[in-house]
């Protein structure tokens, strides 16, 4: 416990830094097994259906057989995802959609990750207003460090000057981040987009120097 300025003990630290990335490996883990266990029914469930089709008993699935069942699986899925899309795209499909977000999201337990789903797609859409926001690099959250951000907006404070409201994702859920204040003149505008940004964000940084050696040589050639 600490009082005054008195700064939280180096166990208290480790407490919180801890906790936090338990809760941050938390969300990011629930979506991939839900997505994971979504795609297993739905595979299994295809391959029983077609298994009669094929012509298949259990016990004489040969090799070659397997890889055309399998083959024709993925390709039901491809086709059926893009007629999804299709669909999804229409006034109809908008609002079917809508209403499955919201009974979805009624559910208590479900409704936590399911954000984080949709969150998470909502970013690679073609409908992300970020898509055509600048991607800036800025000393956060200190200086001498420097971080990714995208410059949402213009702010007007009380005394008329203009700051640029920066949106700084996090990892591994670039969903969620910080928002600053700062002014222009200490951000450096990039010229990378904001899907190679998020795809820096998403690897942790792995993937720093394969982008933006990628965008340079596009630049170049």
């Amino acid at each position: 416990m600490t009082t005054g300025n008195q700064s939280p003990s180096f166990f208290a630290r480790c407490k919180t830094h801890i906790r936090a990335h338990l809760a941050t490996g938390f969300l990011f883990f629930i979506p991939l097994v839900l997505t994971y266990l979504i795609l297993r029914f739905i595979w299994g469930f295809l391959y029983d259906a077609l298994l009669p089709v094929f012509d298949l008993a259990e016990g004489q699935v040969t090799y070659l057989a397997g890889i055309y069942l399998q083959i024709t699986i993925i390709f039901i899925l491809v086709v059926s995802l893009y007629i999804l899309g299709w669909i999804a795209r229409t006034v109809v499909g908008a609002q079917a959609i809508n209403y499955w977000h919201r009974a979805i999201e009624s559910i208590p337990f479900v409704r936590g990750f399911y954000r984080v789903i949709r969150q998470v797609t909502d970013m690679f859409s073609d409908n992300n207003p970020l898509s055509e926001k600048p991607v800036v690099v800025l000393e956060y959250p200190r200086l001498g460090m420097l971080s990714l951000g995208v410059v949402t907006s213009r702010f007007i404070m009380p005394n008329g000057e203009e700051y640029l409201t920066v949106y700084i994702p996090t990892i591994p859920i670039p969903t969620s981040g910080y928002m600053a204040f700062v002014k222009e003149e200490d951000v450096t505008e990039t010229e990378i987009s904001f899907d190679e940004a998020t795809r820096i964000i998403l690897s942790g940084g792995v993937l720093a120097e394969e982008v933006t050696r990628a965008h340079h040589k596009r630049k170049t050639s």
